[in-house]
């Protein structure tokens, strides 16, 4: 198992990540995609490749790289890798390139049981991109932020998670100084 990095969430998962798992997580720019993959991988000594926004401590510029290349720059003995966007080589390359990231490029990487992490940006891909995608993964979670009224409602719903229980709730959350973290008032502990 690999940890998801975030506060509460593994025991909903089953105690985390599947290792060799391929991770989808869906999601608006402001639902806290980023720093969900950030968690995951500091949680387990990953990398995290950029591809489309500016490139903080900790990660690996990767924009304009071949698919090659990216997962090139996936050591073989990481635990976890991120790839941040997946909707970049999706617009910038088309499905067939990010369909090949998914399945024969990390196909060493995911053999050794590290877990890859690729996030994509709801309302971007027609519903048969997103279809393909989805079927390659092995879990598929998404973030939703709503506003009510002068509140924001944030919630994480696991819709996929191939050999795993998926739970049957959405599960609250927040965003802190360090990340996302499980609301304490639906927190299994």
């Amino acid at each position: 198992m690999r940890a998801s990095g975030v506060p509460g969430l593994d025991p909903v998962i089953g105690g985390g990540y599947l290792a060799g798992s391929r991770i989808i997580m869906v999601g608006s720019p402001l639902s806290g995609m980023d720093a969900l993959a950030a968690q995951f991988a500091r949680a387990n000594a990953g990398v995290y490749l950029m591809l489309d926004e500016e490139v903080r401590d900790g990660m690996i510029p990767a924009a304009g790289l071949s698919i090659e290349d990216l997962a090139h720059d996936i050591p073989g003995d990481a635990a976890a890798a991120v790839v941040d966007s997946l909707s970049t080589i999706i617009l910038d390359r088309g499905i067939a390139q990010a369909l090949r990231l998914l399945t024969i490029a990390t196909a060493a990487f995911r053999k050794d049981g590290g877990c890859l992490l690729c996030t994509l940006y709801e309302g971007l891909h027609t519903p048969y991109e997103e279809a393909l995608i989805f079927r390659q993964a092995d879990i598929v979670i998404r973030l939703r932020a709503e506003i009510h009224q002068s509140q924001i409602e944030r919630r994480l719903q696991i819709m996929k998670y191939r050999g795993m229980r998926i739970p049957d709730r959405t599960v609250p959350f927040v965003i802190t100084g360090e990340g996302l973290e499980l609301s304490t008032t639906s927190r299994v502990v």
